[in-house]
């Protein structure tokens, strides 16, 4: 009887340690579980932001490269506007016209009979010269400077009357300070008229090429 008793505690003993083992088993695997639920958990929306910062920054990637492409249509035409204004603002087909008339000027003035006695530096001769040639000079840049008001459009003429001022003011304090260097003496009207005349002569020239075409 007492050897039976001991063989029925010995079986429960068993039966209670199994069952101990069974639940530490379950609660073990259901901490790992917790774990690994909760690792996925917090690692989702890392994953998520990271998608999301991806898409933001090929996002921004091609909004640069759209922006850039319009910044250099945009150049593109405007270089275009610029290039088509500046053909625009030329008179068309009076270029070889104007440069014969500004040669034959000086071919007229070669024929004169002071042109002679100027090159020996006869000074007479040489203030009717020069004199001369720089009216007809003037008188051919007033022309020149009337057909381009006529042709051209008052906005780039706003801008020329504005150049010719300053080129004016210019060409008269050049004369007068080589007019200056030779006061009181007999070649000051021939320094003055010399300047006059090689300084309206080039913006005659000038003038023909920048704004006429052949």
């Amino acid at each position: 009887m007492k050897k039976r008793n001991s063989l029925i505690a010995a079986s429960l003993l068993v039966i209670l340690l199994v069952g101990m083992s069974a639940c530490s088993s379950n609660s073990s695997d259901d901490d790992i579980t917790s774990t690994k639920n909760q690792s996925n958990s917090e690692s989702t929306p890392q994953s998520k932001d990271d998608s999301s910062q991806s898409n933001d920054t090929h996002s921004e990637s091609t909004q640069v490269e759209d922006n850039q492409e319009q910044a250099d249509n945009t150049e593109d035409t405007t270089s275009a506007n610029i290039t088509s204004e500046s053909q625009e603002e030329k008179v068309e087909g009076r270029r070889a016209e104007f440069l014969e008339r500004l040669d034959n000027i000086q071919k007229e003035l070669d024929a004169l009979p002071e042109k002679e006695h100027a090159d020996k530096g006869v000074t007479n001769a040489m203030k009717n010269y020069y004199g001369r040639a720089y009216e007809m000079y003037d008188e051919e840049l007033n022309e020149i400077y009337a057909l381009l008001k006529k042709e051209l459009s008052p906005e780039t003429m706003e801008d020329l009357k504005a150049e010719q001022i300053q080129w004016i003011d210019q060409k008269e304090d050049k004369a007068n300070k080589e007019r200056l260097e030779y006061e009181g003496g007999t070649f000051e009207n021939v320094a003055l008229y010399m300047s006059l005349y090689e300084s309206t002569k080039d913006r005659s020239y000038e003038l023909v090429n920048k704004y006429m075409t052949d």
